[in-house]
């Protein structure tokens, strides 16, 4: 049983994804494909951006996957904005 609906929807979608996409990296949020990246770095810099631009909610759950028959990179995540903390003494 796969652990997320990002996971069900990349495992539904893979077949179509290798054939157009192999050795690459899909940035999947819940149902729907975020995009295609050559390079892992290029997917979460983009994952990035959607938190950042405000694009996806806060605590919404990611999957980054290579785009594979035998997948060697999965990245499961629920990224957040880091909150600002004010230090003392410093602008």
């Amino acid at each position: 049983m796969l652990a997320s609906e990002a996971a069900r929807t990349f495992e539904a979608m893979k077949d179509d994804l290798i054939r157009s996409f192999p050795g690459q990296y899909a940035l999947v949020c819940g149902r729907r494909l975020v995009g295609v990246f050559r390079h892992v770095d290029e997917a979460m810099g983009a994952t990035s951006r959607l938190f950042d631009d405000d694009e996806l909610e806060p605590g919404t759950p990611i999957l980054i996957s290579e785009i594979a028959h035998q997948v060697s990179v999965r990245v499961f995540a629920t990224p957040f904005k880091r909150a600002v903390v004010a230090t003392p003494g410093r602008l």
